[in-house]
């Protein structure tokens, strides 16, 4: 009887595919997120300044506009960076799942 071996060999099944077109769809409702916080910060800049309005509690109005405008902003650069670190995992994933690990074993047997 034979020595039994194995070899173990890593094979690529699929082809890789780059999935950061995806970036862009996501992208596209980020951007409407900036878009509409923008809208919502001038109508509400408008109101208040557009009319004139003075006074302690305009101030404090406007104040509170502008912080939360700063916060959206800061939620929807870290949203941006998350998105493009999501899709690029995504598609490193996706990659590593088109390949597979074989163990071949085989018995080496005398020729005689």
């Amino acid at each position: 009887m034979g020595e039994h071996h194995s070899i173990t060999i890593t094979e690529q099944l699929l082809e890789s595919e780059d999935f950061m077109y995806k970036r862009g769809v996501l992208q596209q409702y980020h951007h409407s997120l900036g878009s509409l916080d923008a809208a919502l910060h001038a109508l509400v800049h408008n109101i208040i300044v557009g009319e004139n309005q003075k006074g302690e509690v305009v101030e404090a109005m406007q104040q509170e506009t502008r912080s939360y405008m700063m916060r959206n902003q800061l939620l929807l650069n870290q949203l941006g960076n998350r998105v493009t670190r999501s899709v690029a995992a995504l598609d490193d994933q996706i990659d590593d799942r088109k390949s597979q690990q074989l163990t071949l074993t085989y018995e080496n047997t005398p020729s005689g």
